[in-house]
């Protein structure tokens, strides 16, 4: 997916809370603002939203001299996730459809997105997410391609987020399915490592996967051959979060496998492809595929 002229400011704005997220002092931050504000300019406007973003945030890095300012936010969202794990495993595993419900814990996960909006009720993202499901919901589809699958990849998203898809992954090898979970090969933004992985022992329950890559999403011309291959070849993807739904439709060839869930948590993108602000999504690649040809490019 292309960058957009509104995401311009949010590169801004994600490294203000960075450095906002280890108390930089003004002086500091408007110091490195200005510089970042040239080189945005040698920006290619053509590349992702979260590879752009992805350049910004390590720009910021260099910077401020911190190679992983949120680090100490990372382990705190674990450990809140993991206080939550057991009463949310207990909710879905009780369910009718426990992977009806094992969806919606992941992509209540999603809101533990500390690039802009540092905020976040988990709570009260569980309860909506359990009384008010998906506002795009292919889940009929992506459960008739589940019960035929062998392996399942999740291209995972960020720190504690990370706790909630355990939930679902253990739900997916209850129905016997073989599990690689991806992961981020250093630090950017909140986004969940292989520490983070070992930490919430999601290494013990799927074959976790590091990316190649310390980028956003996963960016095709970035990421290790080894998560090219996993998918371009697995039966089923599931594609967590905002900059992996930006990135991973540069796999084109495997539209019809794959399955976006996350929060709509964009204004502007939400506006171009006429999602509704704040919706919880689980909408099938080519779907997608085809509502971005009829807003993006009419």
């Amino acid at each position: 997916m292309k960058s957009l002229v509104d995401c311009i400011h949010c590169y801004l704005k994600q490294a203000v809370s960075c450095m906002e997220m280890i108390k930089v002092p003004d002086e500091k931050k408007i110091e490195v603002l200005y510089n970042l504000m040239d080189f945005v300019k040698t920006l290619e406007p053509s590349a992702s939203p979260a590879y752009n973003s992805s350049l910004v945030l390590l720009k910021t890095y260099e910077f401020i001299n911190n190679p992983d300012p949120y680090y100490e936010a990372k382990k705190s969202s674990n450990k809140l996730a993991l206080e939550l794990y057991p009463r949310v495993k207990e909710k879905v595993e009780t369910a009718d459809d426990p992977l009806y419900e094992a969806l919606k814990v992941s992509v209540a996960g999603n809101v533990i997105d500390l690039g802009i909006q540092r905020d976040f009720d988990i709570d009260k993202e569980l309860e909506h997410a359990f009384d008010f499901g998906f506002w795009i919901d292919d889940y009929p589809l992506l459960k008739e391609k589940i019960e035929k699958a062998k392996d399942v990849v999740i291209v995972g998203d960020n720190a504690g987020e990370i706790v909630f898809d355990k939930v679902l992954v253990e739900i997916l090898r209850e129905m016997g399915k073989n599990v690689y979970y991806i992961v981020k090969s250093g630090p950017v933004l909140n986004d969940a490592t292989k520490e983070d992985a070992e930490e919430v022992s999601m290494s013990r329950i799927a074959n976790v996967v590091e990316s190649g890559a310390g980028l956003l999403g996963v960016p095709k011309d970035f990421v290790s051959e080894q998560v090219k291959n996993l998918i371009s070849t697995a039966d089923v993807i599931i594609s967590k979060g905002q900059a992996n739904f930006e990135t991973v439709d540069d796999f084109e060839d495997v539209q019809a496998n794959v399955f976006y869930l996350l929060k709509i948590k964009c204004e502007y993108l939400a506006k171009k492809l006429k999602f509704k602000q704040g919706s919880l999504v689980l909408i099938n690649g080519e779907k997608l595929k085809e509502r971005k040809q009829k807003y993006l490019l009419m």
